[in-house]
């Protein structure tokens, strides 16, 4: 382990498994708090090293010290559950002479509950070779190839959590050090896959969408599909493309990396999406059902959704049979989702939909109440009484109920394209409807559908007849974006 100023992390991080191991080292790069004295409580293998921005060269440091036949590595903000620690225990119980890896998926925990954690693999125990170190200024990789060195990879159901991203502020922070420490990297070795893909990612994570884009498709091109770098790098970009309003890029790029592998999951989910942006229904169930339906891979992962097969998936599948009038499967998709995760707000968002789209007020009221008892459902439930009002009932009562939304979070992007809805519903003025439609692309630059109605609303003279942008109920749908 190597720490910094974790006085904070370090006795969670260790308590639970500190059994586990004949030894363990801990590497200090400039602790100013207690880091240093709690881990000497753990270990009398504590050492000093100055920070040289470079955090291979800090774990080389641990390695260095190790003397153990086997490396185990953890971060102090790492937890590992009590389940997790007891399958840990049995995979270290297991261990022999043979040159084997152990990868382990790490759950990155979301800053608030109603997002979905990810999870990367990493390899995370490996029987220790004279050549193994790890290289990287950041987003550290062990080098060489452990195949190269005749090693197995055995995926094990260990699960690690890791806390480093619940402060969003911190997280900035964070990826603009990566980024700074990945841009040195580049200069020294510009075609090194792992330095390309991080440093596309963090281009991302920063909104330098054109760069990002530039470096991701350098991987591609040189890596030929070959790695899991290129998997992850045609389905980053295929993500940035929808991101940034260009649907039909999105699809080329899913497709491509579909090409190399075919049933990797994010990558179909991908094309899922792209499919449903480009209102291509039959496609995206396609995807999804297939996504759902073949047997999942044992493949490195990263920022993969934890929950992608048992809840991503079925939950968009239930949307898009929906919007296909497939009615009774959409129900069985949601509801199958609620059974494992009752408390999930945007499933019962989209039950809700369903349930508006049958105008069925005695379960689309179920659906209302259920989430006003789970923490930050009221936004969902307000969109759905909002919609009712605006739809079905009247639509005088829906503009309160809007406006409110709108307070409550200015930045949601749903809210006001019911603004602009109801503001047509109203027989505003155009110049009134037009400021709502750019609003809404003030907050969310690439909507399309924004921009859709602003197309058809400028082939409106302000002195004709009042523009409908919701001719019909079917027509309004699209607000049940996934996700």
């Amino acid at each position: 382990m190597i720490v910094r100023n974790e006085q904070e992390n370090l006795a969670a991080c260790l308590d639970p498994v500190a059994s586990l191991f004949d030894e363990m080292v801990i590497v200090d790069t400039g602790s100013t708090d207690a880091s240093r004295e709690i881990a000497s409580r753990y270990t009398p293998r504590v050492h000093d090293f100055p920070w040289c921005d470079d955090f291979s060269a800090a774990r080389n440091e641990c390695l260095r010290h190790a003397s153990g036949d086997w490396i185990f590595w953890l971060d102090a903000d790492d937890r590992i559950r009590p389940p997790s620690v007891e399958r840990l225990r049995r995979v270290i119980g297991q261990l022999d002479d043979r040159p084997r890896v152990m990868v382990m998926d790490t759950i990155l925990l979301p800053p608030s509950p109603q997002d979905d954690p990810e999870q990367v693999s990493h390899a995370r125990l490996f029987r220790r070779h004279s050549k193994l170190h790890w290289r990287g200024r950041v987003h550290e990789q062990i080098w060489p190839d452990f195949r190269t060195l005749g090693y197995e990879c055995v995926f094990t159901d260990v699960q690690i959590e890791h806390l480093g991203y619940l402060n969003p502020a911190l997280s900035i922070r964070k990826v603009r050090r990566k980024l700074r420490l990945l841009r040195m990297d580049y200069a020294v070795n510009p075609s090194d896959s792992s330095t390309l893909f991080h440093l596309g990612m963090s281009l991302i994570n920063m909104r330098r969408f054109e760069e990002a884009q530039a470096v991701l498709c350098q991987l591609t091109e040189s890596e030929v599909g070959s790695s899991d770098y290129s998997r992850w790098a045609y389905n980053g970009l295929s993500r940035l493309s929808l991101s940034t309003g260009k649907p039909q890029a999105a699809l080329r790029f899913a497709s491509r990396g579909l090409s190399y592998c075919p049933n990797d999951a994010p990558l179909l989910f991908s094309q899922a999406n792209a499919f449903f942006t480009l209102e291509d229904y039959n496609n995206a169930a396609g995807a999804l059902e297939r996504l759902i339906s073949c047997p999942e891979q044992k493949t490195p992962q990263y920022d993969t959704p934890a929950h992608l097969r048992t809840k991503l998936a079925p939950r968009m599948l239930g949307s898009v049979r929906r919007l296909l009038g497939r009615v009774s499967e959409a129900e069985t998709s949601l509801l199958n989702v609620l059974r494992d995760f009752p408390t999930d707000a945007k499933t019962l968002y989209h039950l809700g939909l369903l349930y508006l789209d049958l105008r069925n007020p005695t379960s689309l009221g179920s659906v209302v109440t259920n989430l006003l008892s789970i923490p930050g459902g009221s936004s969902d439930a307000g969109l759905l009484a909002a919609l009712w009002h605006l739809r079905l009932g009247k639509p005088s009562l829906a503009g309160p109920i809007i406006e409110n939304l709108i307070a409550i979070d200015p930045h949601a992007p749903l809210p006001r394209m019911l603004r602009a809805e109801w503001l047509s519903k109203m027989n505003a003025p155009w110049d009134e409807k037009m400021r709502a439609l750019r609003d809404i692309l003030r907050i969310q630059p690439d909507n399309i559908e924004a921009q859709r109605w602003i197309d058809r609303l400028m082939e409106i003279r302000p002195t004709a007849a009042p523009p409908v942008l919701y001719p019909s109920p079917a027509a309004a749908m699209p607000l049940a974006v996934p996700g």
